[in-house]
Formats: C-alpha cells, structure tokens, sequence
C-alpha cells in the first residue's frame, strides 16, 4: 500500500474537548489539577491514526515518534504527518490543537508537493477555532454551530434528552448551592448520590457523596464561587449498583441520516475510562430484544432536530438486578470506543479481536526511549506482526515519555490493542506485558 499524491483528509484533535466547550463563568467541581495527565491527554492525537487512510493525514501536537510510526507502517497503517511540534513554546501548551493550528502558517505543515485543494477537516471533536483553522487554511468544515456542540455535550441536556425521550429519569438538575443543599439532603437520606459537573468527563467532575460532611463541603466550595459572580448548574442523581458499563456510537450527516457504527463494553476505574471491548452477541441480541438501538436511532433524531450532526457516542449501563440504563450521557463527538472500533476492522480481515486499554507507568528512567519498549515487546514475542495470531499494538508513543525529566518520577501512559483470537490469549500477552514494564522498571499505576 502506498501513500497517495493528494491528500483527501485531515485528521486531528483534542482529547479533553469539554474544556474548551466550558463556559469560563460556570462553577467547578472541587478537584487536583495534575499537570503530568494533562501533558499526556494533549498528546492522546496520536491515536486518531486510527482513521487514516494512505489518502489522508494526521496533524499531531507532536511529531510522531518515528520508531512507532515506522512498526505502524509495517503492519499495515501508512498515512502522512507532521515531522515537527506544532507546541514548541512553553505558553503554548495550553492551547488546543485546532488553535495551534489555526495559527500555523501553512507552508508549515504543507507535506512536500501533495495537492492539498477541497482537503476536508476532521477532528475528533469539533471545538473553539475548529472553523476558524478551517477557513485561514481553505479546508472543508462541516461542523454544526459551536453554541449547538457546546449545548448537546452537558450532562443537562443528556437529562432533559431521557425526558424527551419518555425514559425513567433519576436526574435532577440543580442551579445552585441553596438547591444543591436541598436536594443533596434528600437524596442522602436515601443513599450515596452523584454530582455531575456540566462538562465532566472521564472520572474528572464526578464526585461520589455518602456523607452530610462531603456535602457541606461541596456545597461551601460552589457557594464560594458563586460569591465571585460565577453560576452554578449540576446534574445529581441516586448511585446505582451497575453490572455492566457499555456505550453506542453512531454518525449523523448533515441531512438527518443516522447510522450506527459500533457497541463497545467498558471497564471504568474510579468512573475513568480503563478499556473497551468486544460484547457477546447474547449481549448485543438482548439489547436488539429491548429496543435499545431503536432508542439510539431516536436520540440521533432528536439531536438532529436541535441542529447537531456528527459523531456521537452515547454512555449506557445494565444494573446488577438487570436493568437496563439506555441513556447515562451523550458525548457528540468521537470516543476511544470507536477508536476501538477502527481497530476493530484492521483486524477482521485477520478474523483476530483486540482490546483497547491503557497503562499508567511511573519511572525515573529519564534515558527511557519508546523505541526501548518497542524492542523489548519485539525480543519477548509480544509486539504485533502481520500473519501472527496473538500480540500487542502499541497505539501511542509519546504519551509514554510526555514527561520525562531527569533524575525525577514521572507519569507516562500507554494505549495498546491486545490482539489474539481468544480471551485466553489477550490475557496472557497482558501479563507478558506487565513482565516487560517490570524489566524495563516501569511500575504500572492500574
């Protein structure tokens, strides 16, 4: 396969979009701010290599590690890039990559003598200067209006979407602290409940309370903010004994059309996201049985109507007493379970499954290279190749050593597909990995 001389496509994007879609005025959730994860999650683009075709490219915050692009190339994944940051100074770090790239001049990422006319834009969500790139640099932007995304991806309106939708709701949206402080009480009294911040994601403004201390302290920490001018607006509900965490993806175009794209089960740690994986068909026959993907096909609907297209991935649960939960939020936008998904179908033709998951490693090696691991997974019989029947994909490189620093622990993180045929295979390239990091005295985090 090899790359094409015009290039169709661009993909690229930030991972922590509910950020950049936050009103600067709304009332946090009390939470640490870890530098070291943000680093990691400003270089997560490095998995939206996923998407692309020999005819597209990948603009990443960081150039690509050449070692992982080269093993990505061997096995099947050819695409262009760009070989330089597009971070380079310290201030802007803070910047989302559509602002990066709106300010990069365009004989900058320009790759060689390729065509580069009616080049559609495609991030993984669509944020603040998405457009705005788009028309400094003549890309195609099809993307609804950003008061529209910003709208459909919080946690209220997932609420108000079950009422709409005619579902059990256990929600309750509160507007302040003296609200907070009211319904709090109440639902305490029944048991544990969740706050949910308008914008949180991932196990970041999700916070557990099972006790009248917890609460009190939340509710002087919103009423602070408050006292500064800023707004209040959480959705609370009952915590739920759940079973199963699983999510559905589906695209919209522009003219209402939905399809569905995949189902993924999730393995959460603390409400982060930890791994997806396939279900089993007795899984995703009950939930044909119980009208699920018709109700997939309505919120698509539903969303349409107030003016949003595009990807979606919507977040679901069954309870331990067998429930099912069909609607816990929309995310309008891509997701790691539909990076899963592209995985997914590099691998059919293998007829192989893979696993997407992470691991959190800590280290002082400051002299650690990705290619080290890289050549570790190859001498111990775990790294990937085309025609082998079990491995690992490593999918990120540079989340790895983001923060390396000498003489110092840092944090590194990285995302691999777990390749075999059956589970039993998956899980022992698991524990071989682990070995390797343990070699390598990377200590793992989860």
């Amino acid at each position: 396969m090899t790359l094409a001389s015009r290039i169709e496509k661009i993909h690229c994007g930030t991972f922590d979009a509910e950020q950049y879609w936050r009103d600067p005025h709304l009332a946090k959730l009390p939470g640490l701010t870890d530098s070291e994860n943000l680093r990691i999650v400003s270089v997560m683009d490095e998995l939206l290599f996923t998407f692309c075709s020999p005819s597209e490219t990948l603009i990443t915050r960081k150039a690509m590690n050449r070692a992982h692009k080269q093993y990505l190339a061997e096995i099947g994944f050819r695409f262009q890039s760009n070989s330089f940051d597009l971070d380079g100074e310290l201030k802007e770090q803070g910047k989302s990559m559509l602002q990066l790239l709106f300010e990069t001049d365009t004989d900058m990422f320009a790759l060689g003598n390729l065509a580069m006319e009616n080049v559609e834009l495609e991030p993984f969500a669509a944020i603040p200067f998405t457009r705005e790139a788009s028309e400094r640099h003549g890309f195609v932007c099809r993307i609804p209006d950003m008061e529209t995304i910003r709208k459909v991806n919080t946690k209220t309106y997932s609420t108000e979407m079950k009422e709409r939708l005619d579902l059990p709701n256990i929600s309750l949206i509160v507007n302040h602290s003296f609200e907070l402080q009211e319904v709090g009480a109440k639902l305490l009294r029944e048991g544990s409940f969740l706050i949910k911040d308008n914008y949180g994601v991932s196990g970041k403004g999700n916070l557990l309370i099972d006790s009248p201390s917890i609460l009190e302290r939340i509710i002087a920490y919103t009423a602070s903010q408050e006292k500064k001018g800023k707004f209040s607006q959480f959705v609370v509900e009952p915590y739920l004994d759940k079973q199963t965490d699983f999510s559905c993806q589906f695209v919209i175009d522009e003219y209402g059309e939905s399809r569905i794209l995949s189902l993924q089960k999730l393995a959460n740690d603390e409400f982060a996201y930890q791994e997806s994986y396939t279900p089993e068909p007795e899984f995703v026959d009950f939930l044909e049985r119980a009208g699920y993907f018709e109700l997939m096909r309505s919120t698509a609907e539903q969303l349409y109507r107030d003016g949003y297209y595009g990807h979606v991935c919507v977040d679901s649960m069954q309870l331990k007493n067998g429930e099912l939960v069909p609607l816990v939020e929309i995310n309008a936008r891509k997701s790691m379970s539909l990076i899963k998904n592209q995985m997914d179908q590099y691998l059919a033709p293998q007829e192989l499954k893979g696993n997407l998951r992470y691991y959190s490693i800590t280290s002082t090696n400051a002299g650690l290279q990705f290619i080290d691991l890289l050549t570790g997974m190859e001498e111990a019989g775990i790294l990937y190749k085309q025609g082998q029947l079990a491995g690992i994909i490593p999918l990120t490189a540079n989340t790895l050593t983001i923060n390396r620093k000498p003489g110092k622990p840092y944090k590194g993180r990285i995302y691999v597909s777990m390749v075999g045929q059956h589970e039993s295979a998956r899980k022992e390239m698991h524990q071989r990995l682990n070995s390797l990091f343990a070699e390598l005295s990377l200590q793992v985090l989860n």
